[in-house]
């Protein structure tokens, strides 16, 4: 059986909570459950709030996607602000949640722009709609280097070119990722800049 796919341009957002296998040991089966569901919320909201979707939730993985066809020059920059929101509600997350962890939950987030294969994967009994590819990867692997270079969001450089006048960027310049065979220029968003 062949499954549906298109190839269409779009950024995509990776979150991560960090410490992840340090909080299953610590919780119960039922908090992990109601903290995940927590984490999700606090994560969607401002995902949908930038016209973005929810791809996947995968344990501390969530991947969203900006790709809608009628605001492409602003995929980039809804993801970003996205990712800052982000932020700003996870200390609702750790009102409720630090009693309980003793320390605070952070989230690293990796955004990556470019082409993208939008589809249904899996089996005829099983079908998800999803994205693949390099960007989605690469979103993946830069939310890996957040806690390395102790931010919380990093971006790769077309998100970067595509923003660079909305906002104002710290660069950490071209790094070695994991299945890459040449250096990747890594970005990271301090503030949107006044228009």
């Amino acid at each position: 059986m062949k499954f549906a796919a298109r190839t269409v341009t779009a950024t995509v957002l990776y979150a991560h909570i960090r410490q992840y296998s340090t909080i299953v040991n610590i919780l119960s089966l039922a908090e992990i459950h109601e903290f995940l569901n927590d984490c999700y919320a606090h994560i969607t909201e401002p995902v949908l709030a930038h016209a973005g979707t929810i791809d996947r939730f995968a344990d501390e993985r969530i991947v969203a996607v900006f790709a809608a066809p009628e605001s492409a020059p602003d995929n980039a920059r809804n993801a970003i602000r996205s990712a800052g929101s982000i932020q700003q509600h996870l200390t609702e997350v750790n009102i409720t949640w630090r009693a309980s962890l003793d320390f605070l939950v952070m989230v690293d987030i990796g955004i990556a722009s470019g082409e993208v294969l939008s589809g249904n994967v899996g089996h005829p009994d099983k079908v998800q709609h999803t994205v693949i590819g390099r960007q989605v990867h690469l979103a993946g692997q830069l939310a890996q280097l957040c806690r390395t270079h102790n931010v919380e969001i990093l971006t790769d450089a077309v998100t970067f070119e595509g923003t660079r006048e909305m906002f104002e960027f710290r660069e950490f310049g071209e790094k070695l990722i994991l299945g890459y065979p040449e250096p990747v220029a890594v970005f990271s968003p301090v503030r949107e800049l006044l228009r």
